[in-house]
């Protein structure tokens, strides 16, 4: 079976796309769908963090690109 998941990605704009991922992938495996470095966001699931290894086990997620500098 597979999960539809509407993502809102933030990296200097707003971009929304809906995937389809299989039962019992992780959110590290999710950003690798997406060709996106895990190191360079925060997935969050309902205004909160979730760890990478963790389960995908919402239908929204927001995707927020980490910015830093000096």
């Amino acid at each position: 079976m597979s999960t539809k998941v509407n993502i809102k990605i933030l990296a200097g704009g707003i971009s929304e796309q809906t995937i389809e991922v299989e039962d019992g992938a992780t959110y590290g495996y999710l950003l690798d769908m997406l060709d996106i470095n895990q190191e360079t966001v925060i997935v969050l699931k309902d205004e909160q963090a979730v760890p990478l290894d963790g389960t995908v086990m919402s239908s929204d997620l927001t995707i927020l690109r980490i910015v830093s500098g000096g």
